[in-house]
Protein backbone atom coordinates (compact mmCIF):
# COMPACT_ATOMS: atom_id res chain seq x y z
CA UNK A 1 0.00 0.00 0.00
CA UNK A 2 1.05 3.65 -0.26
CA UNK A 3 3.04 5.04 2.49
CA UNK A 4 4.95 7.59 1.65
CA UNK A 5 4.84 10.75 -0.77
CA UNK A 6 7.88 12.18 -1.95
CA UNK A 7 6.62 15.72 -2.28
CA UNK A 8 8.59 18.12 -4.83
CA UNK A 9 8.13 21.94 -4.67
CA UNK A 10 11.32 23.15 -4.56
CA UNK A 11 10.38 27.25 -3.84
CA UNK A 12 8.07 27.52 -0.78
CA UNK A 13 6.42 31.20 -1.62
CA UNK A 14 3.51 33.15 -0.15
CA UNK A 15 0.13 32.78 -2.08
CA UNK A 16 -2.78 30.95 -3.28
CA UNK A 17 -0.67 27.76 -4.67
CA UNK A 18 1.48 27.71 -1.09
CA UNK A 19 -1.99 27.81 0.76
CA UNK A 20 -3.77 24.83 -1.19
CA UNK A 21 -0.67 23.08 -0.53
CA UNK A 22 -0.29 23.01 2.85
CA UNK A 23 -4.04 22.13 2.62
CA UNK A 24 -3.25 18.97 0.72
CA UNK A 25 -0.19 18.06 3.07
CA UNK A 26 -2.38 17.94 6.19
CA UNK A 27 -5.10 16.30 4.54
CA UNK A 28 -2.25 13.26 3.62
CA UNK A 29 -0.35 13.43 6.71
CA UNK A 30 -4.21 12.46 8.44
CA UNK A 31 -4.43 9.46 6.31
CA UNK A 32 -1.26 8.32 7.85
CA UNK A 33 0.83 8.92 5.08
CA UNK A 34 5.15 9.80 5.06
CA UNK A 35 5.35 12.78 3.41
CA UNK A 36 9.10 13.74 2.76
CA UNK A 37 8.88 17.35 1.38
CA UNK A 38 11.76 18.99 -0.87
CA UNK A 39 11.46 22.43 -0.30
CA UNK A 40 12.98 26.02 0.44
CA UNK A 41 11.60 28.47 3.09
CA UNK A 42 8.97 25.90 4.69
CA UNK A 43 9.18 25.15 8.33
CA UNK A 44 7.15 22.23 10.12
CA UNK A 45 4.67 25.49 11.80
CA UNK A 46 3.28 26.05 8.75
CA UNK A 47 1.72 22.25 9.15
CA UNK A 48 0.22 20.16 11.63
CA UNK A 49 1.96 18.99 14.24
CA UNK A 50 2.52 15.48 13.21
CA UNK A 51 5.77 13.09 13.18
CA UNK A 52 5.20 11.75 9.20
CA UNK A 53 5.91 15.04 7.80
CA UNK A 54 9.95 15.46 7.59
CA UNK A 55 11.02 19.09 5.32
CA UNK A 56 14.27 18.50 3.62
CA UNK A 57 15.05 22.06 3.06
CA UNK A 58 17.19 22.78 0.04
CA UNK A 59 19.82 25.51 -0.64
CA UNK A 60 20.37 27.13 -4.01
CA UNK A 61 24.01 25.68 -5.36
CA UNK A 62 26.31 28.31 -5.47
CA UNK A 63 27.68 26.94 -9.19
CA UNK A 64 24.28 27.50 -10.60
CA UNK A 65 24.00 31.25 -8.79
CA UNK A 66 24.02 32.28 -13.14
CA UNK A 67 20.32 30.67 -13.74
CA UNK A 68 17.08 31.92 -12.17
CA UNK A 69 16.49 31.17 -8.13
CA UNK A 70 13.69 28.80 -8.99
CA UNK A 71 15.38 27.02 -11.56
CA UNK A 72 18.76 26.28 -9.09
CA UNK A 73 16.55 25.25 -6.53
CA UNK A 74 14.83 22.50 -8.57
CA UNK A 75 18.16 21.39 -9.30
CA UNK A 76 18.84 21.64 -6.17
CA UNK A 77 15.96 19.67 -5.17
CA UNK A 78 16.13 17.18 -7.80
CA UNK A 79 19.54 15.89 -6.59
CA UNK A 80 17.83 15.76 -2.87
CA UNK A 81 15.49 13.92 -3.95
CA UNK A 82 17.45 11.71 -5.80
CA UNK A 83 19.35 11.01 -2.84
CA UNK A 84 16.15 10.05 -0.54
CA UNK A 85 15.10 7.63 -3.25
CA UNK A 86 18.13 5.53 -3.58
CA UNK A 87 17.87 4.67 0.40
CA UNK A 88 13.97 4.20 0.16
CA UNK A 89 11.68 3.74 -2.48
CA UNK A 90 8.83 1.51 -1.71
CA UNK A 91 5.36 1.98 -1.12
CA UNK A 92 6.29 5.03 -2.39
CA UNK A 93 4.98 7.55 -5.52
CA UNK A 94 6.77 11.04 -6.11
CA UNK A 95 3.75 14.07 -6.24
CA UNK A 96 5.43 17.29 -8.10
CA UNK A 97 3.36 20.43 -7.22
CA UNK A 98 5.94 23.14 -8.81
CA UNK A 99 9.19 22.54 -11.61
CA UNK A 100 7.91 19.19 -12.87
CA UNK A 101 10.62 18.11 -15.69
CA UNK A 102 13.31 17.60 -13.02
CA UNK A 103 10.97 15.68 -10.73
CA UNK A 104 10.07 13.20 -13.24
CA UNK A 105 13.32 12.88 -14.46
CA UNK A 106 14.83 11.52 -11.43
CA UNK A 107 11.50 9.55 -11.33
CA UNK A 108 12.11 7.68 -14.41
CA UNK A 109 15.82 7.49 -13.21
CA UNK A 110 14.26 5.48 -10.05
CA UNK A 111 11.30 3.44 -11.56
CA UNK A 112 9.03 5.28 -9.88
CA UNK A 113 5.96 6.67 -10.48
CA UNK A 114 5.13 10.21 -10.37
CA UNK A 115 2.13 12.39 -10.59
CA UNK A 116 2.25 16.53 -11.46
CA UNK A 117 0.01 19.28 -10.34
CA UNK A 118 0.30 21.69 -13.33
CA UNK A 119 -0.41 24.88 -11.61
CA UNK A 120 -0.92 27.60 -15.47
CA UNK A 121 -2.18 26.84 -18.49
CA UNK A 122 1.01 25.85 -20.48
CA UNK A 123 0.34 27.27 -24.05
CA UNK A 124 -0.96 30.79 -22.41
CA UNK A 125 1.84 31.06 -19.98
CA UNK A 126 4.38 30.27 -23.29
CA UNK A 127 2.65 33.12 -25.26
CA UNK A 128 2.51 35.62 -22.98
CA UNK A 129 6.10 34.64 -20.98
CA UNK A 130 8.41 37.54 -20.58
CA UNK A 131 10.92 35.72 -22.43
CA UNK A 132 9.43 34.24 -25.69
CA UNK A 133 12.07 32.39 -26.57
CA UNK A 134 13.31 30.72 -23.56
CA UNK A 135 9.15 30.35 -23.28
CA UNK A 136 9.08 28.49 -26.33
CA UNK A 137 12.18 26.01 -24.81
CA UNK A 138 9.91 25.06 -22.11
CA UNK A 139 7.37 24.11 -23.68
CA UNK A 140 9.08 22.19 -25.83
CA UNK A 141 10.72 20.29 -22.71
CA UNK A 142 7.66 20.11 -21.10
CA UNK A 143 5.94 18.60 -24.83
CA UNK A 144 8.95 15.56 -23.95
CA UNK A 145 8.71 15.20 -20.16
CA UNK A 146 5.18 15.28 -19.28
CA UNK A 147 4.52 12.47 -21.38
CA UNK A 148 6.33 10.65 -18.95
CA UNK A 149 4.89 11.62 -15.90
CA UNK A 150 1.75 8.88 -14.82
CA UNK A 151 -0.81 11.33 -13.96
CA UNK A 152 -1.01 15.35 -14.78
CA UNK A 153 -4.04 17.05 -12.47
CA UNK A 154 -5.30 20.06 -14.32
CA UNK A 155 -6.79 22.82 -11.72
CA UNK A 156 -8.82 24.27 -14.64
CA UNK A 157 -10.89 23.14 -17.55
CA UNK A 158 -8.29 25.59 -20.10
CA UNK A 159 -5.62 24.21 -18.34
CA UNK A 160 -6.93 20.24 -18.85
CA UNK A 161 -7.63 21.08 -23.01
CA UNK A 162 -4.09 22.73 -23.06
CA UNK A 163 -2.31 20.39 -21.36
CA UNK A 164 -3.89 17.50 -23.39
CA UNK A 165 -2.76 19.57 -26.65
CA UNK A 166 0.73 18.33 -25.60
CA UNK A 167 0.40 14.83 -24.58
CA UNK A 168 -0.07 11.66 -26.77
CA UNK A 169 -2.50 10.00 -24.00
CA UNK A 170 -5.36 12.62 -23.03
CA UNK A 171 -6.73 10.48 -20.70
CA UNK A 172 -3.48 11.09 -18.32
CA UNK A 173 -4.60 14.63 -17.59
CA UNK A 174 -7.26 14.90 -14.79
CA UNK A 175 -9.68 18.26 -13.74
CA UNK A 176 -9.55 18.51 -9.98
CA UNK A 177 -10.30 22.23 -8.63
CA UNK A 178 -8.23 23.49 -5.98
CA UNK A 179 -9.35 22.48 -2.53
CA UNK A 180 -8.62 26.23 -1.43
CA UNK A 181 -11.65 27.29 -0.02
CA UNK A 182 -11.94 26.54 4.31
CA UNK A 183 -15.56 28.41 4.62
CA UNK A 184 -18.35 30.12 2.41
CA UNK A 185 -18.98 33.08 4.16
CA UNK A 186 -22.55 33.32 4.65
CA UNK A 187 -24.50 35.85 1.76
CA UNK A 188 -25.02 39.30 3.12
CA UNK A 189 -28.63 40.93 1.77
CA UNK A 190 -26.86 44.36 1.63
CA UNK A 191 -26.55 44.98 -2.47
CA UNK A 192 -25.79 49.02 -2.12
CA UNK A 193 -22.55 50.16 -2.78
CA UNK A 194 -20.11 50.66 0.48
CA UNK A 195 -20.01 54.50 0.00
CA UNK A 196 -19.57 57.54 -2.40
CA UNK A 197 -16.02 56.85 -3.71
CA UNK A 198 -15.57 53.67 -5.81
CA UNK A 199 -12.97 51.33 -4.66
CA UNK A 200 -10.98 48.94 -6.94
CA UNK A 201 -8.86 45.99 -5.58
CA UNK A 202 -6.86 43.91 -7.08
CA UNK A 203 -3.88 41.16 -5.56
CA UNK A 204 -0.81 39.19 -6.80
CA UNK A 205 2.57 39.21 -7.42
CA UNK A 206 3.84 42.47 -9.21
CA UNK A 207 5.17 40.94 -12.71
CA UNK A 208 4.07 40.67 -16.60
CA UNK A 209 1.94 37.59 -16.31
CA UNK A 210 -0.61 39.78 -13.90
CA UNK A 211 -0.44 42.51 -16.10
CA UNK A 212 -0.81 45.08 -13.48
CA UNK A 213 0.03 47.90 -16.45
CA UNK A 214 -2.95 47.51 -17.92
CA UNK A 215 -5.09 47.92 -14.40
CA UNK A 216 -3.41 51.33 -13.92
CA UNK A 217 -3.37 52.96 -16.89
CA UNK A 218 -7.13 51.85 -16.97
CA UNK A 219 -7.71 54.00 -13.62
CA UNK A 220 -5.72 56.69 -14.47
CA UNK A 221 -7.82 57.33 -17.50
CA UNK A 222 -11.16 56.83 -16.05
CA UNK A 223 -9.89 59.55 -12.85
CA UNK A 224 -10.33 62.22 -15.47
CA UNK A 225 -13.82 61.63 -15.79
CA UNK A 226 -14.76 60.10 -12.44
CA UNK A 227 -12.66 61.35 -9.17
CA UNK A 228 -14.35 59.20 -7.09
CA UNK A 229 -12.51 56.34 -8.28
CA UNK A 230 -9.82 54.37 -5.92
CA UNK A 231 -7.26 51.73 -7.09
CA UNK A 232 -5.67 49.59 -4.58
CA UNK A 233 -3.14 46.81 -5.70
CA UNK A 234 -1.92 44.22 -3.17
CA UNK A 235 1.19 42.54 -3.71
CA UNK A 236 5.39 42.03 -4.60
CA UNK A 237 7.41 41.55 -7.09
CA UNK A 238 9.97 42.65 -9.72
CA UNK A 239 7.85 45.27 -11.28
CA UNK A 240 7.29 46.98 -8.19
CA UNK A 241 9.74 49.75 -8.96
CA UNK A 242 8.40 50.05 -11.74
CA UNK A 243 4.57 50.46 -11.13
CA UNK A 244 5.37 52.66 -8.08
CA UNK A 245 6.77 55.06 -10.55
CA UNK A 246 3.96 54.85 -12.79
CA UNK A 247 2.07 56.12 -10.05
CA UNK A 248 3.77 58.43 -8.35
CA UNK A 249 1.64 61.46 -9.11
CA UNK A 250 -1.39 59.70 -8.71
CA UNK A 251 -3.04 60.02 -5.25
CA UNK A 252 -6.19 57.65 -5.79
CA UNK A 253 -3.59 54.41 -6.63
CA UNK A 254 -1.80 52.80 -4.17
CA UNK A 255 0.29 49.30 -3.93
CA UNK A 256 1.31 48.17 -0.88
CA UNK A 257 3.06 44.90 0.00
CA UNK A 258 1.58 41.34 0.51
CA UNK A 259 -0.68 40.67 3.67
CA UNK A 260 -1.54 37.28 5.22
CA UNK A 261 -5.23 38.49 6.02
CA UNK A 262 -6.79 40.08 3.29
CA UNK A 263 -10.74 40.15 3.93
CA UNK A 264 -10.96 43.57 5.54
CA UNK A 265 -9.64 44.49 1.95
CA UNK A 266 -11.98 42.78 0.20
CA UNK A 267 -14.85 44.03 2.61
CA UNK A 268 -13.65 47.65 2.31
CA UNK A 269 -13.67 47.16 -1.77
CA UNK A 270 -16.63 47.83 -4.27
CA UNK A 271 -15.15 46.08 -7.33
CA UNK A 272 -12.34 43.58 -8.05
CA UNK A 273 -10.69 43.21 -11.08
CA UNK A 274 -7.69 40.50 -12.64
CA UNK A 275 -6.04 42.01 -15.44
CA UNK A 276 -4.17 38.85 -16.25
CA UNK A 277 -2.66 37.61 -19.20
CA UNK A 278 -3.05 33.96 -18.35
CA UNK A 279 -3.68 31.94 -14.90
CA UNK A 280 -4.06 28.59 -13.68
CA UNK A 281 -7.05 28.93 -11.58
CA UNK A 282 -6.97 32.42 -9.81
CA UNK A 283 -7.60 32.13 -6.19
CA UNK A 284 -7.94 35.42 -5.50
CA UNK A 285 -11.20 35.46 -7.93
CA UNK A 286 -12.37 32.53 -5.64
CA UNK A 287 -12.10 35.42 -2.72
CA UNK A 288 -13.54 37.65 -4.18
CA UNK A 289 -16.71 35.76 -4.80
CA UNK A 290 -16.29 34.38 -1.03
CA UNK A 291 -16.69 37.92 -0.26
CA UNK A 292 -19.01 38.80 -2.25
CA UNK A 293 -17.19 41.29 -4.41
CA UNK A 294 -18.83 41.89 -7.89
CA UNK A 295 -15.35 40.81 -10.39
CA UNK A 296 -14.41 41.77 -13.97
CA UNK A 297 -11.10 39.21 -15.02
CA UNK A 298 -9.37 38.72 -17.87
CA UNK A 299 -10.35 35.80 -20.31
CA UNK A 300 -7.61 33.88 -18.66
CA UNK A 301 -7.79 30.28 -17.19
CA UNK A 302 -9.88 29.20 -14.58
CA UNK A 303 -12.38 32.65 -15.08
CA UNK A 304 -14.83 30.91 -16.58
CA UNK A 305 -14.61 28.13 -13.84
CA UNK A 306 -15.17 30.49 -11.14
CA UNK A 307 -17.34 33.07 -12.97
CA UNK A 308 -19.06 30.34 -15.07
CA UNK A 309 -18.55 32.13 -18.02
CA UNK A 310 -19.45 35.60 -17.76
CA UNK A 311 -22.97 34.81 -15.68
CA UNK A 312 -20.90 35.40 -12.41
CA UNK A 313 -18.91 38.17 -12.99
CA UNK A 314 -17.67 39.97 -16.49
CA UNK A 315 -15.16 38.56 -18.52
CA UNK A 316 -13.07 40.65 -20.69
CA UNK A 317 -10.47 39.49 -23.87
CA UNK A 318 -6.94 39.68 -22.24
CA UNK A 319 -5.05 43.18 -22.32
CA UNK A 320 -7.83 45.02 -23.58
CA UNK A 321 -7.72 48.29 -21.81
CA UNK A 322 -10.99 49.75 -23.72
CA UNK A 323 -13.62 46.46 -22.79
CA UNK A 324 -11.91 46.56 -19.33
CA UNK A 325 -12.54 50.76 -19.39
CA UNK A 326 -16.36 49.89 -20.30
CA UNK A 327 -16.78 47.03 -18.18
CA UNK A 328 -15.66 49.84 -14.98
CA UNK A 329 -18.09 52.05 -16.15
CA UNK A 330 -20.81 49.48 -16.24
CA UNK A 331 -20.13 48.25 -12.72
CA UNK A 332 -19.80 51.84 -11.51
CA UNK A 333 -23.57 52.74 -13.07
CA UNK A 334 -25.55 49.53 -12.80
CA UNK A 335 -23.98 48.23 -9.23
CA UNK A 336 -27.13 46.11 -8.11
CA UNK A 337 -26.41 44.07 -11.69
CA UNK A 338 -23.28 43.27 -10.99
CA UNK A 339 -23.66 42.31 -7.17
CA UNK A 340 -26.31 39.61 -8.12
CA UNK A 341 -24.14 38.45 -10.60
CA UNK A 342 -21.21 37.75 -7.95
CA UNK A 343 -24.06 36.42 -5.38
CA UNK A 344 -24.85 33.90 -8.65
CA UNK A 345 -21.24 32.59 -8.68
CA UNK A 346 -21.35 32.23 -4.94
CA UNK A 347 -24.20 29.60 -5.02
CA UNK A 348 -21.81 27.42 -6.70
CA UNK A 349 -18.39 27.90 -4.79
CA UNK A 350 -18.61 24.89 -2.81
CA UNK A 351 -16.43 22.64 -6.45
CA UNK A 352 -13.64 25.04 -4.66
CA UNK A 353 -13.70 23.15 -1.00
CA UNK A 354 -12.88 20.51 1.30
CA UNK A 355 -14.46 17.89 -1.73
CA UNK A 356 -10.83 18.22 -3.45
CA UNK A 357 -8.88 17.11 -0.98
CA UNK A 358 -9.88 13.47 -0.81
CA UNK A 359 -9.84 14.03 -4.81
CA UNK A 360 -6.03 14.29 -4.16
CA UNK A 361 -5.50 11.23 -2.18
CA UNK A 362 -7.39 8.71 -4.51
CA UNK A 363 -5.75 10.42 -7.45
CA UNK A 364 -2.67 9.31 -5.63
CA UNK A 365 -3.24 5.91 -4.29
CA UNK A 366 -4.77 5.19 -7.53
CA UNK A 367 -1.50 6.16 -9.46
CA UNK A 368 0.53 3.68 -7.01
CA UNK A 369 -1.76 0.60 -7.74
CA UNK A 370 -2.13 0.85 -11.43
Amino acid sequence: MLKTVYLFYPSFEKGGATKNLIRIVNFLLKKKIKILFFTRGANKNNFIKNKNLKIINTEPLKKLNFLPMRWNLAISSMMNLNFYLKENKKNSIIFSMQSHIPAIIIAKINQIKIVIRNSEEPISATFYGDNRILSFFVLFLKIIFYNFSDKIIAISTRSKHSLQKIVLLKEKVTLIYNPYLEKIFRIKKIMKKKSNNFNILSIGRLTKQKNFILLINTVIKLSKKYRNINLLIIGNGDLKNQLTNKIKNQKNIKIINWKNELKKYYLNSDLFVLPSYYEGLPNVLIDAVNNEIPIISTNCSGASDILHKNSGGFIVPVNNQNELEKRIIFVMENYFIAKNKVLRAKKKLHKFSNINLDKYYKLLCDTYYH
